[in-house]
């Protein structure tokens, strides 16, 4: 009778892995549709397990093609994880994708590279008076429902950044070591590159998407008059010719 049990419990099991292979794609995207406000597709091809959905667009952000492949082994450990891939002119992304029964997200190996201005975007950030380009390498990011950052770990490179307020003026490039917060939320570490704006400092941002930075930055050089008054509406620099940065606020995650 146990050997019997067994082998029917055996035959569901393959029933329904038959069942989610010959699923269409539409069964990974329809859900989506109603998690995330605003998420649109124009087409969808391929299965449920190995699928492509064509001209994506959420928060004002176009993605040409979007693929993903299931990866079985990770049920094993209660976690439905794809590889996704993004193939766009202007947002790369590739890396391994997961949520769990309590709806969180996990992504790991996670490499890519979109403008400063859709990175804003999806943030919910779309006034963000900056331009660039961020690349990043992430070994994981783990996210709370609905999409609350929860901690993450690995680096962020921002280039050609660029503040738009008024004539456009040049900061330089940037790098953020990204860790772990105590007790939670995400922790950056930046630095800038040797380009004209000399800064280092500490940014945190918590689940509930409160946030701060506390650094200090400098003109690099002294004859870039430009940068200089804008940095004096900060106030005057000290006696070491530089200017403390302490923001803090909510954003609406």
């Amino acid at each position: 009778m146990k050997k019997l049990l067994g082998y029917g419990l055996l035959g569901l099991l393959a029933f329904l892995l038959f069942l989610l292979l010959l699923a269409p794609a539409t069964l990974v995207v329809g859900p989506l549709t109603q998690e995330l406000p605003g998420f649109r597709v124009q087409t969808v091809e391929g299965a449920a397990t190995e699928g492509v959905a064509n001209g994506v667009s959420w928060r004002g952000v176009q993605v040409k093609r979007l693929t993903w492949d299931w990866r079985p082994l990770a049920l094993l450990t209660g976690w439905l994880e794809f590889h996704l891939k993004i193939d766009d002119p202007e947002i790369k992304l590739v890396g391994e994708a997961a949520v769990n029964a309590g709806r969180h997200l996990r992504f790991q190996q996670l490499t890519g590279r979109l403008s400063l201005a859709e990175l804003a975007l999806f943030a919910g950030q779309p006034k963000l008076p900056l331009q660039g380009v961020v690349e990043f390498d992430l070994w994981e990011l783990r996210l709370h429902p609905p999409g609350q950052p929860q901690t993450v770990d690995g680096v962020a490179h921002l280039l050609n950044l660029r503040v738009t307020l008024g004539q456009p003026l040049a900061l330089g490039d940037f790098t953020a070591q990204l860790q772990p917060a105590d007790p939670a939320g995400v922790q950056a570490i930046i630095q800038d590159n040797n380009g004209p704006l000399a800064l280092e400092g500490m940014f945190s941002l918590m689940p509930d998407g409160r946030y701060r930075f506390n650094g200090q930055a400098a003109v690099r050089d002294a004859n870039n008059r430009a940068l200089r008054q804008a940095m004096n509406l900060l106030g005057p620099p000290g006696s070491d010719g530089r200017w403390a940065l302490s923001f803090s606020g909510v954003l609406s995650l």
